[in-house]
């Protein structure tokens, strides 16, 4: 498999999933159409979909990190980030 030279996939992001393929990230996959067609193609890359927002077309995925490098040059997925906690200062 090659690595995808997608700027969709931040490097740091990029560079943790080739490092460790099996570990199980959450990621926030925004996408053209949050649609029944994209859920199917992101389950059967082996993720697993928590959320779908439609508002602003995106998923909330889990899943080994290696599924994520298949799916990273696809022309409907438009961009990945890591689902972290928000955190205010008090």
């Amino acid at each position: 498999m090659t690595e995808p030279e997608s700027s969709k996939l931040p490097e740091s992001l990029r560079q943790f999933i080739q490092a460790n393929p099996q570990q199980t990230v959450e990621l926030i996959l925004r996408v053209r159409a949050a649609d029944d067609e994209t859920q199917a193609k992101l389950e059967a890359a082996g993720l697993t979909v928590r959320y779908r927002l439609t508002l602003v077309p995106q998923f909330v995925v889990t899943g080994p990190g290696q599924a994520i490098l298949s799916l990273a040059d696809e022309k409907w997925l438009v961009g990945i980030e890591s689902d972290r906690s928000v955190h205010t200062w008090q």
